[in-house]
């Protein structure tokens, strides 16, 4: 498995993955988003290097963190439904969390009351639960 950062050509693999999340109601967000809003938003996250492709022959998945505040960033994982519950997630995340870039943070993940296999996951990370919805390992976690 390999993990590298985002560039141009996975514009359109990031928007399915996320609007098909949309769809399953696996996110906050109820509204899918268009081509145009996602290449804006797209070209600024490459740019900071926060977003990952994890790839095997094909493209599985991504992790993408975004700024909370200085101290913190929030975290989210997509992997495409034919590889679920096959471990593909917590390697990129395992392997995202070591990175320099991200090491120094404390990491969030805010997962939906009702998303009982995100909440398993994360606590199988090493994440801990630290109020409503919301999930964390400290900085340093490498």
């Amino acid at each position: 498995m390999k993990i590298r950062y985002a560039n141009l050509t996975d514009l359109h693999f990031t928007l399915r993955l996320y609007n098909q999340n949309v769809l399953e109601k696996k996110t906050f967000s109820k509204k899918q988003v268009n081509l145009n809003e996602h290449k804006k938003w797209f070209v600024n996250k490459i740019s900071q290097k926060m977003l990952f492709i994890c790839s095997l022959k094909d493209k599985i998945g991504y992790a993408r963190y975004d700024y909370i505040n200085k101290n913190s960033l929030s975290v989210s994982i997509a992997i495409k439904e034919k590889y679920k519950r096959k471990g593909f997630g917590k390697e990129i995340l395992i392997k995202t969390l070591k990175r320099k870039n991200i090491s120094n943070f404390n990491i969030i993940a805010v997962i939906k009351k009702k998303n009982l296999i995100s909440k398993k996951f994360f606590l199988d990370s090493g994440f801990q639960f630290i109020k409503k919805d919301t999930y964390m390992i400290k900085a340093n976690h490498a």
